[in-house]
């Protein structure tokens, strides 16, 4: 599928939407801002994300990990490698 045609597809998907609905797929859009390939302003949420257990002690943080390792295997049911 070319880009236009993506493009147009996307667009009669949207024009089928009741106007009811119209605000919520508005908000759900705009979660994108500029688009998922403004990487400056990802890299800055992500940074700023990165330095959020800094102060965290070492013991606490690897419970937290054990935990978020254990409750994804509870979730999807398979190993996952922190």
């Amino acid at each position: 599928m070319t880009q236009i045609e993506l493009y147009q597809s996307v667009l009669k998907k949207l024009s089928n939407i009741p106007a009811k609905d119209l605000p919520q797929v508005d908000r759900f859009l705009s979660q994108w801002g500029d688009g998922p390939h403004d990487k400056s302003k990802n890299k800055e949420k992500t940074m700023a994300l990165a330095g959020a257990w800094a102060d965290m002690e070492e013991e606490d943080f690897q419970d937290y990990l054990n935990k978020a390792k254990d409750s994804g295997n509870e979730s999807f049911g398979r190993a996952v490698d922190l």
